[in-house]
């Protein structure tokens, strides 16, 4: 015979009282075991998935759950190169992990997956996920992996929706590539002022960077080596300086750069400017590299249309080539 404790228990929850009626001791169905919410009767399956989903809470309630966030940015458009028309669209999404130690220890990784289209091809580059990962206490972060160097931020905006290559006269100098690499960053941020150190474990390139805010005036200082295949490593000094007044940002960067093996110099400079009218920013922007003798300049336009979408467009000469494109960008 089927020996039960017959006792009623009420469980608070967000719906009210729930009572249940016999419980009893052994592994058989209790066909006319019922469970009353206010007006509401559960029976036979719809029981056992309540005790399942209550287990399951009980379980996890001393279980610290991760923060993992999902973001992501796409775009598609017309391109213009000086010679032909291209259809194109890019895609980038980001998976970021973090969490925080009772003591205060910040930590976390992240990932991006790229892709993209032109006119029939598309491409997915298998080394684009770029990897990182960080460890922050008291201001310092140390991360690892595919970092930008110290030095990455100096510089000024480009123009157009994917970009025409306005900056990259000024900061590339003859398109090389002067910023280096890195895979390893320190940065110290103490109030409005940050301090960042970059290094390729792999090379010889490192960068040096200081940079800050005051009132509405924000500017960096930073010196690089960066690994050519030269004889010797290319050294560059930077400034950059940005300024915003209501509507109206401008901003300036210099670039001295020092080839030590033959005592050749080359100074580059840009200058960018913007002005925000509700939705519609219109930017206009100039670059100059010595060590080639080309400049760029061109004018773009975006406007917001809400919700993370937007049109963005621009024109631009460089190096003496007119180039142009006008397409849609999203944010998600």
């Amino acid at each position: 015979m089927l020996s039960c404790i017959m006792r009623r228990m009420s469980v608070r929850l967000p719906i009210g009282n729930v009572e249940a009626l016999p419980e009893c001791h052994a592994s058989v169905p209790v066909p006319h075991a019922q469970i009353r919410l206010g007006a509401q009767q559960i029976t036979g399956q719809t029981m056992k998935t309540l005790l399942l989903a209550s287990s399951a809470l009980v379980m996890t309630a001393g279980v610290a759950a991760a923060d993992i966030s999902l973001s992501g940015s796409a775009n598609m458009g017309l391109s213009y190169d000086g010679t032909e028309t291209t259809v194109s669209n890019e895609i980038d999404f980001g998976i970021n992990a973090s969490g925080t130690t009772d003591s205060g220890i910040e930590f976390g990784a992240s990932i991006d997956l790229d892709a993209g289209h032109v006119d029939s091809a598309s491409t997915q580059d298998p080394g684009s996920f770029d990897p990182e990962v960080y460890i922050s206490a008291g201001g310092l972060t140390l991360t690892v992996g595919a970092v930008d160097p110290a030095t990455d931020p100096f510089g000024i905006g480009d123009i157009g929706f994917l970009g025409l290559g306005v900056d990259d006269i000024g900061e590339k100098m003859a398109g090389f590539g002067v910023k280096g690499d890195a895979d390893v960053l320190v940065e110290y941020t103490m109030g409005d002022y940050s301090f960042a150190a970059s290094t390729d474990t792999s090379g010889t390139d490192f960068a040096l960077a200081v940079s800050g805010t005051v009132g509405d005036l924000s500017f960096g200082i930073g010196y690089n080596e960066a690994d050519l295949g030269m004889p010797a490593s290319l050294e560059l000094t930077w400034v950059d300086l940005s300024y915003t007044s209501g509507a109206y940002t401008v901003g300036a960067f210099y670039a001295h750069g020092l080839a030590p093996w033959s005592g050749a110099t080359t100074d580059d400079y840009g200058l960018e400017g913007s002005y925000a009218a509700g939705d519609l920013t219109i930017s206009v922007a100039y670059a100059y590299d010595d060590l080639s003798g080309t400049d760029a300049y061109g004018i773009g336009a975006a406007y917001d249309l809400g919700s993370g979408l937007g049109v963005a467009g621009g024109v631009a000469d460089v190096a003496g080539t007119t180039v142009a494109d006008f397409g849609v960008t999203m944010s998600f």
